[in-house]
């Protein structure tokens, strides 16, 4: 125990910041119909992703975008290989909300705008890398999407034709963490990088610094902070919650049975 907190003080040290428990491929051990034996089995499960600002930037000249937030609802397909190895697919709805600044010839302007529900979805995998007694250090990964049309857009208080536009929202990260099982409780840490990108096109009026109808944004920090828990009896189910800071300030929460 004493070595695994001077491991999470380590890791808060470098700003880390995963997505998922180390431990997650293995500790649902007794599913409803699989074996526990098996060399592959399969969970399913639910995912909800709360962003309250994915914290971007203006790709043009770096300026802040003041608020960028996307919630999304999922279902999660996961495919384990001998409780070492996850793949998994993630299917559900998302919606973007959005307000930033923007100076086009010396006139300051403010713009809101919100999207409609669209497909989200994401793939990735994980892989437990070291397992000493209650503690585990794994790696992982994954690629999200999402493009949906806008619901309404204000420039300056004053509603706008949106017409054909839309936003494009894409994100990738790469992971390591570490976790510790206290018996029902599995606390974990880790760190990530990331690139996130996102896209407003398709206005026929001036949105953007350069004078332009269409707006480019990236994330401003490539590292983060994350730190979640699992609860799981080891049978049939496990619920999991997370918080993530820095490069995205959010919280997930998530749960999975296994067949």
């Amino acid at each position: 125990m004493k070595n695994f907190l001077i491991l999470f003080l380590i890791n808060i040290s470098i700003f880390a910041a995963p997505v998922g428990n180390p431990l997650t491929p293995e500790i649902i051990q007794t599913g409803f119909y699989i074996p526990p034996s098996g060399f592959v089995n399969v969970r399913l499960g639910y995912e909800g992703n709360f962003i309250s600002n994915a914290n971007l930037q203006k790709s043009f000249n770096g300026n802040e975008i003041d608020n960028f937030k996307l919630d999304s609802n999922s279902g999660s397909f996961i495919l384990n290989f001998k409780k070492r190895l996850d793949l998994f697919g993630i299917f559900g709805v998302s919606r973007i909300r959005s307000e930033y600044r923007f100076s086009y010839q010396d006139v300051i302007s403010r713009i809101e705008y919100e999207s409609d529900y669209r497909i989200f979805y994401e793939a990735g995998g994980r892989v437990i890398l070291i397992q000493w007694g209650n503690t585990a250090l794994d790696i992982g990964g994954r690629y999200s999407k999402t493009k949906p049309g806008l619901s309404f857009i204000i420039l300056d208080g004053v509603p706008q034709i949106k017409d054909n536009s839309f936003i494009k929202f894409s994100s990738y990260q790469i992971n390591l963490g570490l976790s510790y099982a206290i018996d029902i409780f599995i606390p974990y840490i880790g760190t990530k990088y990331s690139q996130s990108k996102a896209e407003l096109q398709g206005l026929n009026f001036v949105i953007s610094d350069e004078g332009t109808g269409y707006l480019n944004m990236k994330n401003k920090n490539d590292f983060g902070l994350y730190l979640g828990c699992s609860l799981s009896n080891k049978r049939y189910f496990l619920l999991n919650l997370e918080a993530r800071f820095i490069d995205e300030e959010a919280i997930s929460i998530s749960g999975e049975f296994k067949f």
